[in-house]
């Protein structure tokens, strides 16, 4: 008579894995719109840098420019104007800086920074 041994996940082990299955799709579902937002900031930044006039616009012209690309895209809900910086030094640079919390479980946040630097022709 020949013993065959069972096979598969106990309860608790199944329990185990439902857990860390919801508990990763939750912190995804929490990270991924901020990703999302910061990808928009990228190709704002991206249309922007390859515009061969962008380098003769002022600093205010440039913050608008994109603020109305991600206003557009719907990705303006945490970067705001005071976000994007312009400098003329060694060109035209802008830098878009910013912080994002995020609350998770109970008084456990999740803190996301992003900062991103272009630098314009002239």
């Amino acid at each position: 008579m020949e013993m065959h041994k069972q096979k598969g996940l106990t309860l608790i082990g199944f329990g185990l894995v439902l857990v860390l299955v919801v508990f990763f799709a939750y912190v995804g579902m929490r990270l991924v719109p901020l990703y999302l937002e910061y990808h928009a900031v990228v190709g704002a930044m991206d249309r922007l840098q390859e515009d061969p006039m962008a380098g003769k616009l002022s600093p205010g012209a440039i913050r608008e420019r994109i603020m109305r690309s991600l206003y557009v895209s719907y990705a303006s809900d945490n970067v705001k104007r005071e976000h994007v910086q312009v400098k003329r030094q060694d060109g035209v640079q802008v830098r878009v800086a910013y912080e994002v919390r995020r609350p998770m479980v109970g008084n456990v946040d999740i803190v996301v920074s992003f900062d991103r630097t272009v630098t314009l022709r002239q």
